[in-house]
Parts: structure tokens; C-alpha cells; sequence
């Protein structure tokens, strides 16, 4: 008798594990399996990170674009990565501790500047696909709120993907149109970030996927002995995105698995199509 309970025991925590790991049931993203995107825009060589010179130089060469966004201290969208502005600006302060008209008039890097992402849709319109990662931060719930509104009236391919599962529930409950990506890294991560060990070890095994569904997750490349990605791809055939893929031969291993690539640093060898 004892040996029937271990066996159910198991049973039934390894099927409370696939429940909670599991995506969305319907595999929505599967058409944009290997469409390649320019992480932050197809910058360097005098385009900044994340502004509208980079975001220009992706659309000509035809790669959809990966952007981040977050609020301004006046409840603007504006695409930005980094919650410190120092590093990008030389301002010591965070982004939301700025008003946009403040935030405009920073000179990004070599001469670029912060965009909002009014300003972005409109460039892109339409022309190559978007992944808009929605930053965590204090006001969570505006930013998916303003984003949303924003998205909703834009005519182009879009898709969503961010850190935090809470905010793709968000989407998910009042958007369930939307696709929605989770983000996953290895748990360093986000010990480094404070989520704590427990936290870390949830968050880098996905096992807050019952919170959002995600109709795709996008994994860190290079991560050691990560198993997140593996287990999506050989138990629900998971739609994949890796990121920051910075080596040619990742990027087309990556397109040979029918995974979706978020490069920079180099252009690939030859261009894959957008979706």
C-alpha cells in the first residue's frame, strides 16, 4: 500500500508541475516562428540603442524590432530599457523621476534621444513587425493600461512579452487578443534583482506560467544548465524566443529550430523574413 501512495504522490506533483508550467493551449505564435528581431533596434555605427535612428535601420533591412517601454513621471509611454538613465544619458536619475519634456531633452549616447512610443508606431507603421517587452516598475497596471490604448489603435503585427507574469495576467484578462510572451532567465538573475531565492526558482522554471498562459516564452541564451526552454520545446512544443543572441551561429540554429532570434551586434548573413 505504501508503494501505490509514493506512486500516486508522484503522480499527482508531476501533474501539478505541468499545470503550472504550461502556455496558452491554443499555439497562436507558431506564425511567427522564425521571424528574427533587432534587440532594441538595429543600433551602433552611430544609432543608439532603443531610438527612432535604430528602430529606421531595422525596417529598412527588413528585421521585425524588439523595443522596451516604461513611464514617464507624467504617465507617458517612452521607450527606454534601463530603469537609471545613467548609463544611456548620464543622468544619475530614473526614468519615472522625469516628465517627458524633461526626458526629451536628454541626449542619448552620441547624439539620439528618448522616444515615446506614439512616436515609434508611427515611424514603423506596419512596415516590420514589433515585440514590445513592458518593463517592471512601480506603476505596473498604467503602463499595460496606456500601452494597450496605444497598441489598440496601431494597425501593424504586434506581440508583448515582460519579466513579470502579473502583468501579462493583465493582458490576458483584458486583452486575451494580444499574444503575450514571458521572459525567463536563469535564477541569478533574478536573485540579483530581488525576487528573492524562492522567487528566483519559480520565475526561472516557469512555474508561474498558470498566472498568464503565455502563447510563447523567450529564454536567455547561453544560460548553464537552464532547463526552462528545453522543457517547453519537448513537452507543449512551446513557440521560442532567445535573446540576446550575439553569434551568427546561434542566430541560425535558432531560425533552424523554428525559434524567433533577438540579435544585436552583428548583421546575420542573410536576412530572415519577417512574419
Amino acid at each position: 500500500m505504501t508503494g501505490w501512495l509514493i506512486v500516486l504522490a508522484l503522480a499527482l506533483l508531476a501533474a501539478l508541475a505541468v499545470f503550472l508550467i504550461a502556455p496558452a493551449r491554443a499555439h497562436r505564435a507558431n506564425a511567427w516562428r522564425g521571424t528574427a528581431f533587432a534587440h532594441r533596434g538595429l543600433h551602433g555605427d552611430g544609432a543608439e540603442e532603443n531610438t527612432l535612428e535604430a528602430f529606421e535601420r531595422a525596417c529598412c533591412a527588413g528585421y521585425g524590432i524588439e523595443l522596451d517601454v516604461q513611464l514617464s513621471r507624467d504617465g507617458e509611454v517612452v521607450v527606454f530599457h534601463d530603469d537609471s538613465l545613467r548609463r544611456m544619458t548620464g543622468d544619475a536619475r530614473r526614468v519615472d523621476q522625469l516628465d517627458w519634456a524633461q526626458l526629451r531633452a536628454l541626449r542619448v549616447g552620441a547624439g539620439g534621444r528618448i522616444p515615446l512610443l506614439s512616436e515609434v508606431l508611427a515611424q514603423v507603421d506596419g512596415r516590420v513587425p514589433l515585440l514590445v517587452e513592458l518593463k517592471n516598475g512601480r506603476r505596473n497596471r498604467a503602463l499595460c493600461a496606456a500601452t494597450l490604448a496605444q497598441l489598440r489603435e496601431y494597425r501593424g503585427a504586434y506581440m508583448i512579452e515582460s519579466f513579470n507574469p502579473l502583468m501579462l495576467r493583465w493582458f490576458r484578462r483584458r486583452a486575451p487578443e494580444v499574444l503575450r510572451g514571458q521572459l525567463v532567465a536563469s535564477a541569478p538573475v533574478y536573485i540579483a534583482v530581488r525576487a528573492g531565492r524562492a522567487g528566483a526558482f519559480l520565475l526561472s522554471r516557469l512555474a508561474l506560467n498558470f498566472l498568464a498562459r503565455p502563447d510563447f516564452v523567450a529564454y536567455e541564451v547561453g544560460a548553464e544548465r537552464f532547463s526552462a526552454p528545453r522543457v517547453q520545446r519537448a513537452l507543449f512544443h512551446t513557440a521560442l524566443a532567445a535573446w540576446t543572441v550575439r553569434d551568427e551561429e546561434i542566430f541560425q540554429n535558432c531560425l533552424l529550430r523554428g525559434e524567433m532570434p533577438i540579435f544585436e551586434g552583428f548583421l546575420p548573413r542573410e536576412e530572415a523574413p519577417a512574419q
